[in-house]
């Protein structure tokens, strides 16, 4: 009941927190019997958090074991979290991934479904890296589990952000068909060899790959010029294809010399009037001046209305944690907990004060409301005093991006 409450108040706070969720593939997902769900890992538990929020069935999810601090473990038991150590956390806790293990085979042979990240490492790319033998060790070690005539699914899932750090971007889920765990055993090297291979092969092509990490930033400019522009496709797979589409173009240099030096020099544009965020919101400027004082307006009032919290919790943990994989996780977990917080708070002094509780729902309703205005603020004001020759330049820009996105989809 906890969890399906927590699942429930995820997806809504996920929702706001990005523009779009767009997931293809949900079909695959067998409804029943055991499963390990095999996902890519580039922002820690960010992606573990949007896949139970898309996957109804519960999740059993296997969380590096140093960041279990006990005085917390009911949440993690609320939550499904399974700790696994690490040989740099020391010998005494490596003897207790034992009773993990165990712990996780009996709940995969009792039907349920465990959430694993097969390249065992969290880095903030847009690429694959190589999958290790884990997740063969997890699925071997089950089979003895079984009932006799059950079988082990494993299904493949790729998570693509565009920047999992910014509110209001974008992300696509891809899953591919679930295949069947052979029969071996944990000692036999060729099957796990063959497991981590297919597994591999699996995942592949549900994960946008920028091949080098320095044009990524090239790519999400285009990227960010897709979601805004009015370019996405409905049928099939679109997007996810159109952004693969978009990342092969960035990889083999396949778009016109002209426009990625335009790219390039617009990112610098950016960087010194001090917009640089703003490659993730091109159509901001293409609204003139009296839309962005409107935006900016009903923008300050959800700040001052209680907004600030977020942006000084966001400020406070960026300066604190400086591993770009955990920032934004910690900070929409951090938030989860303090606006209800809040609320209960301050229903609590509304009824102390005898004021009515009708305000405490407008307040609620204004915190979501606001969360659709996910453009930052100073981004807003900069846009706003920004000399309309250099405005005018970038509005040519993104509009030239959009004529090349066209061309490369075609």
């Amino acid at each position: 009941m906890v969890y399906q409450i927590i699942q429930w108040w995820a997806t809504i706070f996920l929702r706001l927190y990005f523009r779009r969720t767009i997931v293809y593939g949900l079909e695959h997902l067998p409804s029943n019997g055991p499963l390990i769900v095999a996902s890519n890992h580039p922002s820690a538990f960010m992606e573990a958090s949007i896949l139970g929020t898309v996957i109804k069935r519960p999740l059993h999810f296997l969380v590096r074991g140093d960041m279990f601090n006990p005085k917390f473990q009911f949440i993690f038991n609320w939550t499904n979290q399974i700790p696994i150590f690490r040989q740099k956390d020391g010998i005494s806790n490596l003897r207790k991934n034992a009773s993990s293990f165990e712990f996780t085979y009996k709940k995969l042979a009792t039907g349920e479904a465990v959430l694993i990240f097969p390249e065992a490492k969290t880095t903030l790319e847009k690429k694959m890296r190589p999958i290790q033998r884990g997740t063969a060790h997890l699925a071997f070690g089950t089979l003895p589990y079984l009932k006799e005539g059950e079988q082990l699914n494993v299904l493949p899932v790729g998570v693509n952000f565009t920047d999992p750090r910014m509110p209001g971007t974008d992300v696509v889920v891809r899953f591919g068909p679930a295949f069947v765990t052979e029969k071996a055993t944990r000692e036999d090297r060729e099957a796990i060899d063959r497991f981590t291979s297919k597994l591999s092969s699996s995942l592949h092509p549900l994960i946008i790959e920028v091949e080098e990490g320095a044009n990524e930033p090239d790519y999400d400019v285009l990227a960010s010029v897709y979601w805004r522009m009015g370019l996405l496709r409905k049928k099939g797979n679109g997007v996810h294809e159109d952004l693969g589409t978009i990342a092969k173009a960035i990889n083999k240099s396949e778009i016109l010399p002209g426009i990625l030096g335009l790219i390039r020099s617009y990112r610098a544009g950016l960087n010194k009037q001090g917009l640089g965020e703003a490659i993730y919101f091109p159509d901001l400027f293409l609204k003139n001046r009296i839309v962005l004082f409107f935006l900016m307006i009903l923008k300050a009032c959800w700040l001052l209305s209680g907004g600030w919290v977020w942006r000084l919790t966001r400020k406070v943990i960026f300066s604190k944690i400086r591993k770009n994989t955990f920032q934004s996780p910690v900070t929409v977990g951090a938030a989860m907990v303090l606006f209800p917080a809040i609320t209960i708070l301050f229903a609590c002094v509304c009824l102390i004060a005898g004021w009515p509780l009708w305000i405490v729902f407008i307040w609620m309703l204004v915190m979501i409301l606001g969360m659709f205005f996910r453009t930052p603020f100073h981004l807003m004001i900069r846009v706003f005093v920004l000399n309309s020759k250099i405005k005018k330049e970038l509005t040519k820009n993104v509009k030239g991006f959009k004529t090349e996105i066209t061309r490369i989809l075609k």
